[in-house]
């Protein structure tokens, strides 16, 4: 699971609920940290993972980011719940892979609709949230919806199709919010406007954005802002 790649990005279609506009002020520390939301219920003290010798209980809702946890080096972070095998061991309930080079992440849990005795309880989706490539003053916009979209964000415009995505710097207006318009291409071909908005937009603000199915043939945006924490 890279930054973003193609079959996560569709996997994420089926599983995103309704999420609203929220704000985080986040500790960015240097360093291996991530952060987490679920699409379904919250996930408290039933999920953990040992970073170094440190059994660490997760806090995540779908509401908002959760708080920063580090994680060791390795290629994976493994996460456990209360299950065990027949040697009292922890069974893992999900596995985040690590893209080569990230630092930052951002991890999604999805449950596991049909889980067996050694199956995993959560998918967990893996997007790099290192701010080299996401930085503060800047959006992005990941497409998990059916539907090519084309986004008019304060006159930058750009289209993106199924599972694409796209981070752009944008200058903060003088006064007021930034417009943003998207339309999506319907079955018939033609080019439906789905939704018109004012966004805030401060340079020490990034926000992700996802462009999900929304009900009657539609398109509707789930956003997560972050403010960069003060010096």
């Amino acid at each position: 699971m890279f930054y973003p790649n193609r079959m996560l990005l569709r996997s994420l279609t089926f599983v995103l609920a309704v999420w609203l506009p929220l704000s985080l002020n986040a500790q960015l520390k240097n360093g291996r940290y991530f952060q987490a939301i679920t699409t379904d219920s919250a996930i408290t003290d039933t999920l953990w993972y040992m970073d170094g010798e440190e059994q660490q209980y997760l806090h995540v809702t779908k509401l908002l980011r959760s708080p920063e946890y580090s994680y060791p080096e390795g290629s994976s972070i493994i996460f456990y719940g209360k299950r065990l095998n027949a040697e009292g061991e922890p069974l893992p309930e999900a596995i985040a892979n690590i893209p080569e080079g990230a630092t930052r992440l951002l991890l999604i849990f999805s449950p596991v609709r049909e889980q067996n005795a050694q199956g995993l309880s959560y998918k967990a989706h893996v997007l790099r949230d290192d701010l080299d490539r996401f930085a503060f003053g800047s959006f992005q916009f990941i497409n998990v919806s059916n539907k090519k979209v084309a986004i008019d964000l304060e006159g930058k415009r750009f289209m993106l199709e199924r599972g694409a995505f796209k981070v752009l710097q944008v200058k903060p207006p003088k006064l007021g919010d930034l417009s943003i318009k998207i339309v999506a291409q319907g079955n018939d071909g033609n080019w439906n406007p789905n939704y018109t908005n004012g966004w805030s937009h401060r340079s020490d603000l990034r926000t992700l954005a996802f462009i999900v199915d929304g009900s009657n043939d539609r398109v509707k945006t789930l956003r997560y802002r972050q403010t960069e924490p003060k010096q």
